[in-house]
């Protein structure tokens, strides 16, 4: 009976030491692999979605095209007072206050007081509300406002192309510069622009970008920090002291400065008219957090994802609409 009873409690021997972490080990290794797998699902949905969003904003557009036949100012003149930044002004209306009854924010649009400014205390409530079509998920963070400029006011992770500024020609691509109405785009600013006027083509013709992240303000070689700071060249962005750093307009998704003129930067994205377009910093230019490039939607509605690669004078082509450029793929 002894012997049936030892016989029994070897016969219930248990893993070792070594046996398990063994297991944990090979365990690991396969969460390791499966992880990579699992992020890039994840990106891949997230960037669908963005995509989704910029599809609905171009509809919107055209919508508002066939309506009112022409496409809206990207920007609405007069300059207004923010009444709560005495001495500072933002322009009226933004393009993105215009459409919203065309991507099924009417509701919205009808507590937005076009009398107005968009950023009158009166407004502030309707402005400051958070519309996932304006924002990007592959953003990192939630529940973004501006902290500065138009105080609560909801960020937005997409961008009018108004125009080319001139030094793109003369200091980035050594050409002279073609004129006003050659580096138009496709939102030009303060006037309604007519889907002839875009003679280069609506296919080849880019109507808004990607320019992700604020209020908070990155570059290529991530978040803004005192030593890029420093080295920042441009008056786009201002110090709120504590480390913390913020657009200095154009946060909101209804702030008219939201589009932006391509200027392109230097590869750091902290000093401007340089040769990189996508992804060197994400004040006032073109800027995503998806891998390799941004995504944009055309003239002709479709979207199309190009890369941080795209040669120069190809990508200043496709932003105006009548430069007469003969482009090449993008």
């Amino acid at each position: 009976m002894k012997r049936e009873k030892a016989v029994r409690r070897v016969g219930k021997k248990g893993f070792t030491l070594i046996e398990l972490l063994v297991v944990i080990a090979i365990i690991a290794i396969l969460v390791s692999l499966l992880l990579p797998a699992v992020q890039q699902a994840r990106e891949a949905a997230r960037r669908s979605s963005c995509k989704n969003n910029m599809k609905q904003l171009a509809l919107a557009l055209h919508n508002y095209e066939s309506t009112h036949r022409s496409f809206p100012p990207s920007r609405l003149n007069p300059k207004v007072e923010i009444e709560d930044n005495p001495g500072n002004k933002s322009r009226y209306q933004s393009w993105t206050t215009l459409v919203l009854p065309f991507i099924e924010q009417g509701n919205l649009s009808a507590q937005l007081d076009f009398n107005q400014a968009w950023s009158s205390l009166a407004n502030r409530p309707a402005v400051s509300q958070q519309l996932p079509v304006y924002q990007c998920p592959s953003t990192p963070g939630s529940e973004r406002q501006d902290p500065h400029w138009v105080v609560g006011a909801a960020a937005g992770d997409y961008g009018s192309i108004n125009e080319v500024k001139s030094r793109v020609y003369t200091d980035v691509l050594g050409i002279p510069d073609p004129g006003a109405n050659a580096r138009a785009g496709a939102l030009a600013k303060y006037i309604p622009n007519r889907m002839r006027d875009i003679t280069d083509g609506t296919s080849n013709t880019f109507l808004i970008a990607e320019a992700a992240g604020q209020p908070n303000v990155f570059t290529a070689a991530g978040p803004m920090n005192p030593t890029l700071f420093a080295a920042y060249t441009d008056d786009k962005i201002v110090d709120l002291g504590g480390g913390n750093y913020a657009p200095s307009d154009g946060t909101g998704w209804a702030d008219p400065d939201c589009g932006f003129s391509i200027n392109g930067a230097t590869p750091d994205g902290l000093t401007k008219y340089g040769s990189t377009m996508i992804n060197a910093i994400n004040v006032s230019e073109v800027f995503s957090f998806h891998k390799g490039g941004a995504q944009f939607a055309l003239a002709d509605g479709s979207v199309r994802f190009v890369s941080e690669n795209v040669d120069t004078t190809v990508f200043v082509g496709a932003c105006t609409r009548a430069g007469g450029e003969i482009n090449g793929e993008f």
